[in-house]
């Protein structure tokens, strides 16, 4: 018997759902570090990102900041992930297990921004941002003026050592960006007539499809540290973040609220952030400083 319309739709709606659930159920911390931007071509350039934020009392006429004509451009990139279903499986209306396969293929989707977003921030030692300068690094040029003129200070966002990774994050504009061209979702491929994978192999394919990159925001928000994580190493890199300054030596107000670590620090960020007390009966003046994330990505 020849399959019915009905059995077809049955089985998109059957996995388009569970594949759309497991997007929705699995637990993301990109978003923890990272803000996403839309995204409607082929890249984003990020020219912005030269100019940080910030308003002055009006006195006489504006003062025009240009944008420095930096082309920090971040191209999109494709990503897949394919299920194939039995046709006989379709025709004798034995397709449910695919269910937990499409959920399985969304929580994957879900996990790929957790994937770029972690892998940006572990190569940002060793890659350009927008100001042509490691993410990390020890000499991000500041300006003596606000408009990007003049003298140059060389600044740095990292602490040096040979350790594991942790990082201090502040929430006043975007250290990382997840770019997104195209949100995750399932495609199909199950007309007989047009499909040679139904004609030469007997099954109908679904692909998940996302596009997208990761892109480096501003580093002033990020501070990257190999040192011991510890109480005085914590206290050196906080204080760093908040005394930072920016172009013409404005204070940005960057206020350490995230400290990111792998399963390495797990142990030395929970004694630092989550003991009210220290070990000789001292209260800790670290207690609940910053918010902590523990994520398997950092390493």
């Amino acid at each position: 018997m020849a399959l019915t319309q009905a059995q077809i739709d049955a089985l998109k709606t059957t996995l388009r759902a569970n594949f759309d659930q497991g997007l929705i159920d699995t637990p993301a911390n990109w978003n923890r570090i990272a803000e996403l931007m839309r995204s409607t071509s082929k890249s984003n350039t990020y020219a912005w990102l030269t100019q940080w934020p910030s308003f002055r009392k009006w006195v006489g006429a504006r003062l025009h900041k240009a944008i420095a004509e930096k082309a920090y451009t971040v191209i999109n990139d494709k990503y897949e992930a394919t299920i194939d279903v039995q046709r006989t499986d379709v025709e004798d209306d034995d397709f449910g297990h695919y269910a937990n396969v499409a959920r399985g293929h969304g929580a994957a989707a879900a996990r790929l921004k957790d994937e770029l977003i972690f892998a940006a921030l572990a190569a940002g030692w060793s890659t350009n941002c927008y100001d042509d300068q490691f993410f990390f690094d020890t000499d991000h040029p500041v300006y003596a003026n606000t408009d990007g003129t003049g003298a140059v200070t060389p600044t740095s966002n990292i602490q040096a050592g040979a350790g594991s990774p942790w990082y201090l994050f502040a929430s006043n504009a975007p250290a990382l960006i997840l770019q997104e061209r195209v949100p995750a979702q399932l495609e199909s491929q199950t007309n007989a007539n047009q499909s040679s994978n139904v004609f030469e192999n007997d099954v109908y394919s679904f692909g998940g499809r996302w596009r997208g990159a990761a892109a480096y925001g501003f580093w002033q928000c990020c501070h990257g540290s190999k040192a011991t994580l510890n109480t005085t190493n914590f206290d050196e890199l906080y204080n760093r973040m908040l005394s930072q300054k920016g172009d013409g030596n404005i204070i940005l107000g960057t206020v350490p609220s995230l400290l990111v670590c792998g399963p390495a620090n797990r142990v030395a960020a929970e004694t630092l952030l989550a003991k009210e007390m220290i070990g000789n009966g001292e209260s800790n003046t670290n207690y609940k400083r910053v918010d902590l994330l523990v994520s398997p990505w950092v390493v």
